[in-house]
């Protein structure tokens, strides 16, 4: 038996089956629940394991294959698709971790010409992740455009993905430190947490909540100095303007800072009523929350769609598709990016800051210049659990 994986793994097999049965694929609000009247149909699902073979899978009853635009068959009855399908789901809820495998899925899977789990087995970095998960023939339900879209798969019981990675003095913001000295410093960065690792040695490794309250209880305080990196400012500015990056190392006091890296106080909808109250832009507006909220949301989903803070970034999106959510009770829905309101809103919601490691990024170590003190604030995102 060759194919088996976590649930996480199968996912993207259990997505296909669903769209391939359903022949449309709704979209989401906020809080991912369907909406009935938003839809993309579903004309056929395009996978390609091998490079230079593409299988088109055609929805409808029967299922019709073709490979590089010529049939090769089997023709198979929407009952067969549903019942592989609802075993695998099957599978999902009776096997609460570990990997999972079915001689029955397998000979069925291998029948319609699909032999991996992942597809296609290179990364795209174009696409969320790095991966075009799943490519979808669709046409829109309001203009009956028919176009190719790829997507990302992800599943709710899955392990949840990083969105934006750390990329050492990239996504660095420096914060300068006043009422320091240097005997402080000293005991600051001399704060580790221990742990042993695999071999049985211990690793140090930077003790950030506790580097944040040692440096509290002394009376310090912070105040935003700038990004490390010139292009990284440059993208940050695209995205929302000269005052973003302000705005996102107001995130990041916030996170850190107000609340020592705790993952409790890691979301974004939780950090932008601290942006509300601290207004560091200095808006002079009333309704500032939409404002910060806005912001938020475009800079999300600029880096969804492509924007990174290591490389020069052009302000357009490189994502055609979107993000596709195999639920916790079997529906599969979609975050499309021609809903892109709808979009900003769900990761606002759904993501969070994620302390990368110090060490490795450059971060939570004070240094002295020239008679002054800094400590960098690292910027990394994932998706809540």
């Amino acid at each position: 038996m060759t194919l088996s994986g976590n649930k996480g793994e199968w996912s993207e097999i259990y997505i296909f089956l669903k769209l391939l049965h359903d022949g449309k694929v709704y979209a989401a609000d906020k809080d991912m629940n369907r909406l009935a009247t938003v839809y993309l149909n579903i004309l056929k699902i395009l996978r390609e394991e091998t490079p230079g073979f593409l299988y088109e899978y055609n929805t409808g009853n029967p299922i019709t294959i073709d490979l590089n635009g010529s049939n090769v068959g089997p023709d198979v009855p929407l009952t067969d698709i549903e019942n592989i399908k609802n075993e695998l789901w099957h599978l999902f809820v009776t096997t609460p971790t570990g990997t999972i495998s079915s001689a029955q899925i397998e000979t069925f899977l291998n029948s319609i010409h699909i032999n991996k789990l992942k597809s296609p087995p290179s990364a795209n970095g174009n696409f969320f992740g790095g991966t075009e998960d799943i490519v979808l023939q669709v046409s829109d339900y309001r203009t009956s455009i028919i176009s190719n879209v790829g997507f990302s798969c992800k599943s709710e019981f899955a392990h949840k993905a990083t969105l934006f990675n750390a990329s050492k003095d990239n996504t660095n913001f420096r914060f300068e430190l006043l009422n320091m000295n240097d005997g402080i410093m000293d005991t600051v960065n001399n704060l580790f947490t221990q742990k042993r690792k695999k071999d049985g040695t211990i690793k140090n490794n930077i003790a950030v909540g506790e580097r944040m309250k040692e440096l509290k209880r002394n009376g310090i305080e912070i105040e935003f100095d700038r990004q490390l990196v010139e292009n990284a400012t440059r993208n940050v500015v695209l995205s929302g303007g000269v005052e973003m990056p302000k705005i996102i190392a107001t995130i990041l006091k916030y996170y850190y800072w107000e609340n020592n890296g705790e993952s409790a106080h890691s979301s974004f909808s939780e950090a932008i009523d601290y942006l509300v109250a601290n207004n560091p832009a200095k808006y002079e507006f009333s309704d500032i929350e939409s404002i910060y909220r806005a912001k938020v949301g475009k800079l999300l989903y600029d880096m969804f769609t492509g924007m990174r803070l290591s490389k020069t970034w052009d302000g357009r999106s490189n994502v055609t598709g979107g993000y596709i959510v195999a639920k916790s009770d079997g529906d599969v829905l979609a975050y499309h990016t021609t809903l892109a309101d709808e979009f900003k809103d769900f990761l606002v919601e759904k993501l969070g800051l994620e302390t990368p490691s110090s060490s490795r990024h450059n971060a939570m170590q004070i240094c002295k210049e020239n008679g002054r003190y800094f400590i960098n604030f690292n910027l990394q995102v994932r998706f809540k659990g």
